[in-house]
């Protein structure tokens, strides 16, 4: 829908295209033959493409601002300063070595998790993923940090094994899903070309009973689904019966978006998981940098991007942690990338 501000600054630049196209062929001889309006029509078009990457660049700019101030808000009700926050993200936490002890074993951390859901003390936080080579933000991703009483915070991979063993990961999942869109209510008018990725079990798939209030949910937030990106493990997708793999292909149904992570092979059925509604697949560098793996790998790694167009799918180049990772993998031409080498987590405001 255009603007009045967007009207006004279309004619704005249409008027100055026009001078400068009628300045233009009366002083560069070179142009002299051509018609003014081409060579305005020509300059419009260049001034509009300008526009339209200054005021891209400049949404990106007001999101992570917006995800800065709500990271203070946040710390400032804990009682923290800001930049204690900003220290923790560059180092280890202050309490991770005095306050808390490792758990010692999967009940200690679950009954730790349990105990940060019930006191509203588990965080939200998001890790951009970027445009290659440009490297400009295009996704976020949505990351579980639960956290004790002590303030220690527990990594969310450790966190999941241990609600996955206890039966208890769709719960957790659906209660971050419902944190995760609230987030996304909040920041979709301060960034909309920016998606969102969340990340869900597939366990939530494979039974009717978790399944059910899921799609229920998601259906009600359609308005969204060209905002969100629904994740779920490769793994567990690839286990999923025919029932799992038509309800994955309902949530696309609705609009929204599905990615796998964890791949930890190339040779995909690409063909399947792109009728089941998967329009994203995350390939981590180090599976790209292992030489056995690789000559293991039936499908050579520089033909992977030609599989995955061919079927609809963007792969992502994940967990990509320095800048020689990435000139090792810079021949693979992958379109996006996310690690710690674009951007570390950044703690958002608990929805």
């Amino acid at each position: 829908m255009i603007t009045l501000p967007g009207m006004l600054t279309f004619a704005a630049l249409a008027l100055v295209a026009l001078v400068g196209g009628v300045s233009l062929t009366r002083l560069v001889p070179g142009l002299a033959e051509q018609h003014p309006a081409i060579v305005a029509l020509t300059l419009l078009m260049l001034f509009w493409a300008i526009r339209e990457r200054l005021v891209r660049y400049s949404t990106q700019r007001r999101l992570l601002a917006e995800i800065d101030e709500l990271s203070d808000e946040l710390a400032m009700a804990r009682g923290e300063a800001p930049a204690a926050v900003a220290a923790a993200e560059k180092a280890e936490p202050r309490l991770a070595v005095a306050a808390a002890p490792e758990p010692a074993d999967d009940g200690t951390l679950l009954e730790a998790v349990r105990d940060a859901l019930n006191n509203n003390r588990v965080e939200l936080h998001v890790q951009p993923m970027v445009s290659l080579p440009q490297r400009r933000i295009r996704y976020f991703e949505m990351l579980a940090r639960p956290r004790d009483a002590l303030g220690k915070q527990y990594a969310a991979a450790e966190c999941l094994e241990a609600l996955d063993a206890a039966g208890l990961r769709a719960e957790f999942d659906a209660l971050m899903l419902l944190r995760s869109v609230q987030l996304v209510r909040k920041l979709e008018h301060r960034a909309r070309d920016a998606g969102f990725f969340l990340n869900l079990t597939p366990a939530m798939l494979a039974r009717l009973e978790t399944f059910t209030p899921l799609y229920d949910f998601l259906e009600r937030e359609g308005e969204r689904a060209g905002n969100i990106v629904l994740e779920f493990a490769y793994d567990g997708i690839s286990q999923l019966d025919r029932g799992g793999m038509y309800r994955l292909s309902r949530l696309a149904a609705l609009g929204y978006a599905l990615s796998v992570d964890g791949v930890d092979r190339l040779d995909l059925d690409f063909a399947g998981l792109a009728k089941a509604g998967v329009r994203f697949a995350k390939f981590d560098a180090q599976l790209l940098l292992d030489p056995a793996a690789m000559a293991r790998s039936p499908i050579d790694p520089a033909d992977l991007r030609e599989a995955c167009t061919r079927h609809g799918i963007t792969p992502v180049l994940a967990k990509v942690e320095s800048e020689a990772d990435l000139v090792q993998l810079a021949d693979l031409d992958f379109p996006l990338g996310q690690g710690m080498l674009f951007g570390v987590p950044k703690l958002a405001k608990a929805a």
